[in-house]
């Protein structure tokens, strides 16, 4: 009986380091694997900061052009409203001359 016990024992001795060694190398490849996904995940956020920077840089030209086209259109609505504003003023003007005078309240001799 003590024979069985002691080669029980044994295997579970034997049992527990197989298991902890399985562990181990289980622990190292998970660690290898996390290392590895760690590097692929900052290689690819940098290739879609490339990405990034490259259709800023391209879309610059457009931004300034664009830019420009509106300040040329702001700058047409300003002198259209000021002919406008001025074409109003004289046709006040116009009006206010063209009315009849005033009749003075004492008869003419």
């Amino acid at each position: 009986m003590k024979r069985i016990t002691s080669i029980a024992t044994a295997l579970t001795a034997l049992f527990g380091l197989a298991v902890s060694g399985c562990d181990k190398k289980t622990s190292e490849d998970l660690k290898q694997k996390a290392e590895e996904t760690k590097q692929t995940v900052e290689r690819k956020a940098k290739e879609a900061k490339e990405a990034a920077d490259k259709q800023i840089e391209k879309a610059k030209p457009k931004v300034k052009e664009f830019g420009e086209k509106a300040k040329d259109a702001t700058q047409e609505a300003m002198e259209k409203t000021k002919e406008a504003a001025n074409s109003a003023a004289e046709k006040l003007k116009e009006a206010t001359n063209t009315s009849p005078q005033p009749v003075s309240p004492t008869p003419a001799p």
